[in-house]
């Protein structure tokens, strides 16, 4: 999420506590709409804010208020009208994953994770697209190192990647289903070798 993004949530949030953001949307100064929360009508508490990045009169992002505290993002980057990056926060505010739709239909499948220094350290993805998270990669030093997919949905992996240097190098299979690697694949500058492992 940008920086004037959060900043603008944070400003909104705050003013939702205080009482002065009552149920009018905030504007910039030219007077465009900027930003117009959402309150629960039950209990008062600030659900959600729809922000117009690019002032076109287009709400792109959207972010989902528990009170105060940020719940999750919805973004429209490209401004197609079609949401394509769902951010989640935990309980502290910390960016906890981020979803994409890797058909760029608006349907997420696939979820980044990053590690402490907050570089890229997994990506989940749904190859299905059903939700259900069936292949996981993981990275190192911005580059992936592994991957592991389960191809015929029994909830086990069946098909294990390695990379050197970002570069897919092996690729193990559990081509008879008993939850053991059978057969290796590994690609070479001189092409690819296939063994039976047993």
């Amino acid at each position: 999420m940008t920086r004037t993004l959060l900043s603008l949530v944070a400003t909104l949030a705050l003013a939702a506590t205080a009482g002065a953001a009552c149920s009018s949307s905030s504007t910039d100064s030219a007077g465009a709409p900027a930003a117009t929360p959402a309150y629960s009508k039950t209990t008062g508490k600030l659900e959600l804010i729809t922000y117009d990045t690019n002032r076109d009169g287009k709400a792109d992002a959207w972010a989902h208020m528990d009170g105060t505290r940020l719940v999750r993002m919805e973004l429209d980057r490209d401004f197609d009208g079609v949401i394509d990056r769902w951010e989640h926060y935990d309980a502290d505010g910390a960016l906890e994953k981020v979803g994409f739709s890797r058909a760029g239909d608006g349907i997420p499948d696939a979820w980044a994770f990053q590690d402490s220094s907050g570089r890229l350290a997994r990506i989940d993805v749904s190859t299905r697209r059903d939700g259900t998270v069936n292949r996981r990669e993981y990275y190192e030093g911005g580059l992936q190192i592994r991957a592991e997919e389960d191809t015929d949905e029994d909830g086990k992996p069946d098909k294990w990647e390695t990379y050197r240097d970002g570069i897919l190098f092996s690729v193990t299979l559990d081509t008879d289903r008993d939850g053991r690697p059978d057969r290796r694949l590994t690609y070479l500058p001189s092409g690819v070798t296939s063994e039976k492992l047993r």
